[in-house]
């Protein structure tokens, strides 16, 4: 029975810790850089859980701890690469790096950085601010290529 209630409650601490990390209020460490991440360390768990179980003579819940770490593990995919040092340089399009001259921003610029600086230029550019609907309709256009490729 308390190895069912610590089961559960292992279940709640990393569905909790999950949601924490995927909303960013977690600080992401080196073993912490995908939700994926939890998943296994969730089906270690369960696993230990069932040779524990199976050592006390409890077959059935076992089995079923068993199955369920078999299930959690089978859905897991594993990527050795660690930190931004191992991600391919990024390749960028002339539509993509036009983009980013007309929001006056450097190339490779981040989601925030890139709606940061569309809505800067917007509030000048807009038509009902007695701006440029030509130019209002490029910085759109730059935006919306490059927050498509994110």
């Amino acid at each position: 029975m308390y190895l069912l209630i610590g089961a559960a409650a292992a279940l709640v601490f990393f569905i909790w810790l999950g949601r924490r990390a995927k909303s960013g209020k977690l600080k992401k460490g080196p073993w912490f850089r995908q939700g994926r991440t939890i998943a296994a360390v969730f089906a270690v768990g369960l696993g230990i859980a069932a040779v524990v179980a199976f050592m006390r003579g409890q077959w059935i819940l076992g089995s079923i701890l068993g199955s369920l770490s078999a299930s959690v593990a089978g859905g897991t995919r594993y990527n050795w690469r660690m930190g931004d040092e191992a991600t391919e340089p990024q390749v960028y399009t002339l539509a993509e790096r036009e983009a980013f001259r007309t929001l006056g921003l450097e190339v490779g610029a981040d989601r925030k950085t890139i709606i940061a600086a569309w809505k800067k230029r917007m509030k000048s550019a807009h038509p009902d601010q007695g701006g440029d609907a030509q130019r209002a309709a490029r910085l759109n256009a730059a935006r919306d290529v490059l927050l498509k490729r994110r």
